[in-house]
């Protein structure tokens, strides 16, 4: 995995930055540990960690310089923070597909998220980390074809001839691919025959009682939002759903 942010080196790569046609394995043994995953069949280094090493400085974390990881950051400011600089509404849509974890934590009925958990959505997988992101993952061999059918979304780069995908871009395609209950509901352009039933659900008014309840006890955590939707019988998706709905309301 190339983490957020940084640049990943391949053989060749770091070879030229030592004035080198290749890297003899005795070379290869003095240089930080590659950030592809173990057992990749290439390997690829940090530029940040390969350019300290070769400066014969302290080879820095893979965080070091950025902003606090462990920062409470708004949605508005999390979206900021992804490459590109999403859309607010394009933002909450990926916390509402599951592309992006639900907050880390409610202050005053406002979502809150650690920065490092937005920045791991610009995450850059391999093949077969990415094929470990699926919600219902699949063989290698069945990946494998996904990618060779063109069913799968193009790389977002490629590294030392090795394809990356952005961990959110995986998500994302995951969240809307055909699948398990897709395809149902009632065919595009065919009206309704009855009228629906709008008449307010006791039972959803009362979880959304208890919802604001815990809201406005002031934080709220990521354990107490798992703990209301164990206790509801539905998901933590479902939750944050509600809230976002309430905030609406509010607004």
């Amino acid at each position: 995995m190339i983490p957020a942010g940084r640049t990943g080196l391949g053989t060749a790569d770091v070879a030229k930055r030592m004035n080198r046609k290749t890297l003899p394995p005795e070379v290869r043994q003095t240089l930080p540990t590659p950030i592809s995953r173990e057992g990749a069949r290439t390997a690829i280094w940090d530029a940040g960690q390969i350019d300290a090493h070769l400066a014969g400085h302290e080879i820095p974390d893979l965080s070091f310089g950025g902003p606090s990881p462990d920062e409470l950051i708004t949605a508005d400011q999390a979206r900021r923070e992804l490459q590109g600089s999403v859309r607010l509404a394009d933002f909450e849509r990926y916390v509402r597909e599951g592309s992006i974890p639900g907050p880390d934590k409610v202050i005053d009925g406002v979502p809150h998220w650690k920065r490092s958990t937005v920045l791991a959505a610009d995450d850059l997988l391999d093949r077969d980390e990415a094929r470990l992101e699926l919600r219902n993952p699949i063989t290698l061999a069945s990946w494998g074809f996904y990618i060779n059918q063109g069913r799968v979304p193009e790389p977002d780069v490629t590294v030392a001839g090795v394809p990356h995908w952005k961990r959110l871009t995986i998500r994302t395609w995951d969240a809307n691919r055909p699948g398990a209950g897709a395809g149902g509901g009632r065919p595009k352009g065919v009206k309704e025959t009855k009228p629906r039933n709008t008449a307010p659900n006791p039972k959803r008014e009362a979880r959304r009682e208890r919802l604001q309840a815990l809201l406005a006890k002031g934080e709220v955590t990521s354990q107490d939002i798992s703990e209301f939707a164990d206790g509801e019988g539905i998901s933590e998706r479902t939750v944050w759903r509600m809230i976002s709905d309430l905030r609406e309301i509010e607004a």
